[in-house]
């Protein structure tokens, strides 16, 4: 299957995906306002890690050899028991330290977090993180597959059920309600996909008696790292850059900055739904010229559809805060066009980086990770100070200007000398 078709099968899953997060951001905005927004920010952060830790980062990694030993039924039986049983036991032992410093989490995110020391509310969080482990598992091996068609039909009943409940809640019990129905979804999905898997059988379940192996252990755990170093660099990063955005400035810019990032990301859902079906398993199977090939393809695809986008969501920024969001957020009119033009450039960093996810370079990926972080945090400081507000935008920006150089000088034999 190639880029253009994936693209395709996906346009319907972002579709949706983008109309559900239209009508919910909005609502956050509405009933929350960037108060509420920045809140949220925090626990969505905290159930990422959480939620990323508890699969042990061997998503990626369940793809790239779903779909190299596929073929393969004894070596493929063994390959899903083993990723299934490290989903299971990784997630159970998240959930035993989470019951473990309940108290002292809740009260470091935020205060209407540390009121909600209930069972109800914290055995609802566990599961979560076990329901979030078991589908990523599931969805895993579908992308593998390149079940595409199962993959999205799941994405769109979850995405359209979660949107109802988040609304609901929200509507009804304010901050609350938002809470619970982040911890929801993750169950929402899950049940879903064991459903659909269970009527469609898009694979064999009979891997559940199969043996833990260790070689396929080995093979998985190389990714682990590459899937958590990622998202803890990236929520280190927004996490410092927020608290100094609150210090130097208020929650209203914070709130407005969280807005920015939420703006950024329905518009980035054109392809990063794409990219996620499609690079890894593609990547894993290519060398070389055919890679170089590739990539160059990818380029000449997504280069004019992102510079459209883009340029689309500038014209129309005003027209855009005021569906999303209210005029509580107008601040975001400061920013957006240097996060516009750096979204130009990460997503052509995207292709690269998922060459390093491929093919399992886990040292040059968290050292990129770590190099984006570093630099990003160090530049919003400093133009922060010189240009106020708006020079975080302008950090993202050159940040991404030098991450992709930089992927560029490491990535110069394949892309750029005759092979």
């Amino acid at each position: 299957m190639n880029f253009i078709k994936t693209s395709i099968y996906s346009a319907a899953s972002t579709t949706i995906s983008l109309l559900v997060k239209l009508i919910t951001n909005k609502i956050i905005a509405v009933y929350l306002g960037t108060s509420g927004m920045f809140l949220i920010g925090q626990l969505k952060d905290f159930l990422k890690i959480g939620n990323t830790l508890g699969t042990m980062g061997i998503e990626t990694g369940t793809v790239k050899y779903s779909s190299e030993l596929n073929e393969k039924e004894n070596n493929f039986k063994d390959l899903l028991a083993t990723s299934f049983k490290i989903h299971l036991f990784t997630s159970l032992i998240i959930i035993a330290l989470i019951l473990f410093f309940y108290n002292y989490l809740t009260l470091s995110l935020s205060e209407e977090m540390s009121e909600m020391n209930n069972y109800f509310f914290k055995y609802i969080l566990c599961f979560s993180i076990l329901s979030f482990s078991i589908q990523t598992f599931i969805m895993s091996v579908l992308n593998g597959l390149k079940k595409i068609k199962i993959f999205i039909f799941i994405n769109i009943l979850a995405t359209i059920i979660s949107g109802g409940v988040l609304i609901y809640l929200v509507v009804n019990y304010l901050t609350i309600g938002a809470y619970y129905a982040l911890i929801l979804s993750p169950i929402i999905t899950l049940i879903i996909a064991l459903i659909i898997s269970l009527f469609l059988k898009p694979f064999k379940l009979n891997f559940l008696n199969s043996v833990f192996k260790l070689q396929h252990f080995k093979n998985l755990s190389n990714f682990s790292l590459m899937a958590i170093i990622a998202p803890l660099c990236l929520i280190s990063a927004t996490f410092i850059v927020r608290y100094y955005i609150y210090e130097e400035f208020d929650s209203n810019h914070a709130g407005s900055w969280e807005a920015m990032w939420r703006i950024s990301a329905i518009y980035l859902l054109f392809l990063t739904t794409t990219f996620k079906f499609y690079l890894v398993p593609t990547f894993t199977n290519l060398e070389n010229n055919s890679l170089k090939k590739e990539v160059f393809k990818i380029w000449k695809t997504t280069l004019p559809i992102i510079i459209i986008i883009t340029l689309g969501v500038y014209i129309s920024k005003d027209l855009i805060i005021n569906i999303l969001f209210t005029s509580e957020f107008n601040l975001v009119n400061s920013l957006i066009l240097f996060h516009l033009l750096g979204d130009i450039i990460k997503i052509n960093c995207w292709v690269l980086g998922n060459i390093l996810v491929a093919k399992a370079k886990t040292n040059h990926f968290i050292l990129f990770q770590l190099e984006w972080s570093i630099i990003f945090v160090f530049l919003s400081i400093i133009l922060v100070n010189i240009y106020g507000f708006v020079g975080l935008s302008i950090a993202y920006f050159i940040t991404y200007i030098i991450h992709f150089l930089l992927l560029n000088i490491y990535f110069r034999k394949l892309l750029w000398r005759s092979n």
